[in-house]
C-alpha cells in the first residue's frame, strides 16, 4: 500500500513538472528577446517619410520628430519602410539588381545611430506589395522577377542585401529585418494588386532572403509582415505559409526561418474569427513569438462610415494592454502621419504609455546597455 501512495504521489510530482515545464515553454514562446531581456516591441509605423524614397531622400528633421514624438509617448520601436516598391531602392541594370545608390547605407547608419539617440529600435521592413501595384517609376517585369527567378533574387542577395547587412548588423538600435510588408497583397489566391505572383514565390523568396542574412548575421532577427492570420495558423482550416518547413521546402535554404511571425490587423476588413485583440497568442498554436505589427493607432473601434467587422471594440489603452498581457510580442500602431484615417501618435499614446506603466522592464531601453553593444 506504502508503494502504490509512494508511486501515486511520484506520478502527481511528474504530472507538475511536465505542466510547468509546458507553461515556461508556451510563455517563453510569446517572448522577444533584446540585449538579453524580455522584450515588448512598443511603438509605431513610420510609413513614411515619402514613399518608396526613403533611404533615396532620408529627411532627417522629419525623422528625427517621429522619433521624439514615439519616444515621448512612451514607445520604443519604430518600423520603417525601405526599398518599397523598388521605385527607387534598389538600382537594376539589364533586369537584376545591381546595387544601392551612394546614399543609401550611409542614410540607414543615421536613421539607426538617430533612433539610438533617443532609446528607439528599427523594426527595417524591405520590400512590400506595392511591388506588383501599377504605381509611378515603378518596373513590374523588373520587381515580378526579383520575386519568382532566383538569380534575380540572388543579384539583390549580392549587391544591395548583404551590403546594407554588413554594414548596420552590430548596431544596437537594429531590432530586426522583415522581408514584406503584407506579401499576401500580391499574391494569388489572396492579392488585390493588378499584376500577381503565386504564394510559392513569396515563401521561397522570404525563404532565401532570410537564409542570407541569416548567413552573415546569425545574431539579427528576421520576420515578415502578414496581412492576416489567415496566411499564419494551421487553426481553424487556415493555413501558415511560413512555417519553417514549408519555407525551407520553398525555397531549400535551411537557415531561411523566420524568428517571430508579425500579424497586421484592420477591423475594416476582418472580424473577431483572426483577430489578435479577441483571441490570446495561443489560441493560434504557433512555435514562435507574435508581433501585432499594423492596427489602428485608435484601437479596434467602429469610426463613422467605415465598416467594422467586429463584435467588441477596444480603445488604444485597451488594445496594447491585451497585446501586452495575452502572449503576443509587441504592438505596433498604424501610423505616424496619420494620412488615412486610422490615427496617429497622439491617438496611440494612452496605448503605449499604458504599458510602459504596466511593463517599464519589457518595455524600457536601457541606453546605457545600447552604448556598450557597440
Amino acid at each position: 500500500m506504502k508503494g502504490c501512495r509512494l508511486a501515486l504521489f511520484l506520478g502527481l510530482i511528474l504530472l507538475i513538472s511536465l505542466f510547468v515545464v509546458v507553461t515556461d515553454q508556451v510563455e517563453a514562446e510569446g517572448t522577444l528577446k533584446y540585449m538579453n531581456k524580455d522584450f515588448f516591441a512598443s511603438g509605431m509605423n513610420l510609413a513614411w517619410l515619402s514613399f518608396a524614397q526613403d533611404l533615396d531622400r532620408f529627411y532627417e528633421p522629419r525623422f528625427i520628430r517621429a522619433l521624439d514624438e514615439v519616444a515621448a509617448a512612451g514607445g520604443n520601436t519604430v518600423r520603417w519602410w525601405l526599398h518599397t516598391n523598388c521605385k527607387m531602392s534598389p538600382m537594376f541594370k539589364d533586369g537584376k539588381v545591381s546595387g544601392l545608390h551612394r546614399s543609401n547605407i550611409p542614410n540607414l547608419v543615421r536613421a539607426l545611430d538617430l533612433a539610438e539617440e533617443r532609446g528607439i529600435v528599427l523594426l527595417l521592413s524591405l520590400f512590400s506589395f506595392d511591388m506588383l501595384q501599377d504605381q509611378p517609376g515603378v518596373n513590374l517585369v523588373n520587381n515580378k522577377n526579383l520575386l519568382e527567378q532566383i538569380d534575380h533574387t540572388q543579384a539583390y542577395i549580392d549587391n544591395a542585401l548583404i551590403p546594407m547587412v554588413q554594414a548596420v548588423k552590430d548596431h544596437p538600435a537594429l531590432f530586426a529585418w522583415e522581408i514584406f510588408n503584407e506579401p499576401e497583397g500580391m499574391a494569388r489566391p489572396f492579392g488585390w494588386t493588378p499584376v500577381k505572383t503565386e504564394m510559392k514565390y513569396i515563401q521561397q523568396f522570404v525563404n532565401l532572403v532570410t537564409g542570407a542574412i541569416k548567413r552573415e548575421a546569425p545574431h539579427n532577427l528576421v520576420t515578415n509582415g502578414s496581412w492576416n492570420f489567415r496566411v499564419l495558423t494551421d487553426v481553424g482550416g487556415m493555413m501558415n505559409y511560413y512555417r519553417d518547413d514549408r519555407l525551407i521546402e520553398a525555397g531549400g535554404d535551411t537557415l531561411g526561418v523566420l524568428d517571430f511571425y508579425q500579424v497586421h490587423f484592420y477591423p475594416v476588413h476582418f472580424d473577431e474569427s483572426t483577430s489578435p485583440f479577441h483571441k490570446p497568442a495561443s489560441y493560434w498554436e504557433l512555435d514562435k513569438p507574435i508581433l501585432i505589427g499594423e492596427f489602428p493607432a485608435y484601437g479596434v473601434l467602429a469610426k463613422s462610415g467605415q465598416r467594422f467587422r467586429p463584435r467588441t471594440e477596444l480603445n488604444a489603452e485597451e488594445a496594447w494592454v491585451y497585446a501586452l498581457e495575452n502572449g503576443y510580442a509587441g504592438a505596433l500602431g498604424w501610423t505616424w502621419t496619420n494620412h488615412d484615417g486610422n490615427g496617429g501618435v497622439k491617438d496611440a499614446e494612452p496605448g503605449m504609455k499604458k504599458v510602459l506603466e504596466l511593463a517599464p522592464e519589457r518595455v524600457v531601453i536601457d541606453q546605457d546597455v545600447m552604448n556598450e553593444s557597440e
